[in-house]
């Protein structure tokens, strides 16, 4: 077993981290929720956005795990800017790569790869949250299109989207498939929805007899729920590596203040309080990155383990949470100011331990799984 990345893997960890330092550190936390266009052309340029979408749409080709290394180094400066890098490979795009026709590949992965383009994707209903199958968005088949009718609700980026991944309840068959509807379909409406916590608008779409192409369909088949929801979990890797790309920011901060911040005639990080919390912080963030790391590794060239990509969630939602909160402690009153990046991580990291599944619908995945295969 190795734990040591590759050389490939350390220049691109490497090579992000510089980027971010040099390009995106001087205008971090100055988004306000919106998408940081210019870092995104910058990302563009230096090859970063869709690093593991196939080479022939615009890719890199690379694997999951290196889009998670660009992802934590780049979020260690700039959590918005790696917030658009890894969704330029993960969540939409990626089912698109994996399950879309060569046709919907052509038309909707180079402008993502080019940063001309945002896709979101659309499950959640106001009755259908966790409980994803109980949604009522229903598609009929007419002919050369198919018609949507109903709502979804909490969608990210959706004001910025060109096209969305929409999961609906198919009336020929009764089963959960999904499909990609372009922002101005007819019949499509995106209201203004919420502002969350983080001051990150979410969307909500209302399909009212929507009409798109049937070549639009992305999975429609017998396991296509399935099919999405084993690819979702993938998608979870970018969500647990969210919360450790804050908690490395949140940790920067906190032992850098420690390090300047002097109190009773010394720094305060030669407090042995201070000192065993930045080491609880270490410890957090370490293990938190590792269960990441394997499960990205563990799904090279397929779809990702449904019980390491929970694990790894659960644990790095919590323990990112843990690591900003104790960074604001450490930080005192300068932390707790609205001046402070940690006030505003302390608001994004809490969404995720919600987002992509709450962590006690994954501790009751997890649960299953323990029942039906045991532990080893």
């Amino acid at each position: 077993m190795e734990f040591q990345l590759t050389d490939e893997q350390q220049l691109v960890k490497r090579t992000a981290r510089e980027l971010a330092e040099t390009e995106f550190a001087e205008t971090a936390f100055t988004w306000d929720g919106d998408i940081p266009w210019p870092n995104v052309e910058t990302l563009a340029d230096q090859g970063l956005l869709g690093i593991s979408l196939p080479e022939e749409y615009g890719g890199g080709g690379y694997e999951v795990l290196d889009v998670l290394l660009a992802q934590e180094a780049v979020g260690r400066v700039c959590p918005d800017t790696a917030h658009v890098l890894s969704r330029s490979s993960m969540g939409v795009p990626r089912v698109i790569a994996e399950l879309g026709s060569d046709d919907l590949k052509e038309r909707y992965l180079p402008p993502v790869t080019a940063g001309d383009s945002i896709l979101s994707i659309a499950i959640s209903e106001s009755e259908a949250g966790s409980d994803a199958g109980a949604m009522q968005t229903t598609a009929r088949e007419e002919g050369d299109e198919v018609v949507l009718n109903g709502h979804k609700m909490w969608v990210s980026k959706g004001s910025y989207a060109d096209a969305f991944l929409v999961y609906a309840r198919f009336a020929e068959t009764g089963r959960i498939g999904a499909v990609v509807v372009d922002a101005d379909a007819p019949g499509l409406t995106i209201e203004d929805g919420y502002v969350n916590m983080a001051d990150h608008r979410q969307n909500v779409l209302r399909f009212d007899d929507c009409r798109i192409p049937v070549e639009n369909e992305l999975a429609v088949g017998e396991d296509a729920f399935k099919q999405l929801l084993a690819e979702f979990n993938v998608e979870r890797c970018h969500n647990a590596m969210m919360c450790v790309a804050c908690g490395l920011n949140a940790f920067d901060n906190a032992r850098e203040h420690a390090a300047d911040r002097e109190q009773f005639g010394q720094p305060i990080g030669e407090f042995q309080a201070i000192e065993h919390k930045l080491a609880d912080m270490a410890i957090n963030l370490d293990a938190a990155r590792l269960l990441i790391y394997r499960t990205a590794a563990n799904a090279r060239g397929g779809t990702a383990s449904r019980m390491e990509a929970s694990i790894a969630k659960v644990f790095a939602n919590e323990a990112g949470q843990e690591v900003v909160d104790q960074a604001l402690q450490i930080c005192g009153a300068m932390g707790y100011s609205k001046d402070s990046p940690l006030e505003y991580l302390y608001r994004w990291v809490r969404g995720w331990r919600i987002a992509g599944g709450t962590v006690e619908i994954h501790r009751n995945g997890i649960a299953e799984q323990l029942r039906k295969y045991g532990f080893e």
